[in-house]
């Protein structure tokens, strides 16, 4: 299977990248290469093609002949003040929608998208004045990554539709029934 990895010079898009010419399959790795994930002055690794995600035609000349799509570029922690939001929307978001729509028109449907505390929370904790909590309800859109990674609890249907989420056993609900 040929996989487009994005992300795949970085620290877990590498090791998807390793495991899957384990497996014998073909990974065609794109990354930007940002100073802030890889040091001023980073150089493509062999076999590595330098692009940002969000770069259409860059990202549509990777896709030819691809089976699959696991997604791993993004911005990853909370920056240093919320001055960064635009650098995070821009990679992160702007960068996924790029993604899916060159995926659309190649006709790749098949796409592994990473998750992380940014999406799903860092955990239960207790505040203060009311009862122990977490992440209650996923953001919009989310649902079909926490469904693919077992994160969606077995009634999630309403939530995931077309998922197998409704055949998967019960664990932390991430979707909450839509309001009436």
């Amino acid at each position: 299977m040929r996989v487009l990895v994005t992300g795949g010079a970085g620290f877990i898009g590498s090791h998807i990248v390793d495991a899957l010419a384990e497996r014998g399959h073909e990974p065609v790795v794109l990354d930007a290469l940002l100073a802030r994930a890889h040091g001023e002055g980073a150089g493509a690794p062999p076999g590595v093609v330098r692009a940002d995600v969000r770069d259409a035609d860059a990202v549509r000349a990777l896709l030819r002949g691809v089976d699959a799509v696991c997604h791993q570029a993004a911005l990853v922690g909370l920056g240093k003040d919320f001055a960064d939001a635009p650098d995070y929307v821009g990679c992160n978001d702007l960068g996924t929608a790029v993604l899916l729509a060159a995926m659309a028109e190649a006709g790749t449907a098949a796409l592994v998208l990473a998750g992380s505390m940014v999406v799903y929370g860092g955990g239960a904790t207790t505040a203060p004045r009311t009862a122990p909590s977490g992440p209650a309800r996923a953001p919009s859109g989310t649902c079909g990554k926490a469904a693919s990674n077992r994160r969606a609890p077995a009634a999630a249907p309403h939530c995931c539709p077309g998922s197998s989420a409704r055949t998967r056993p019960p664990t932390r609900a991430t979707c909450t029934p839509p309001p009436n």
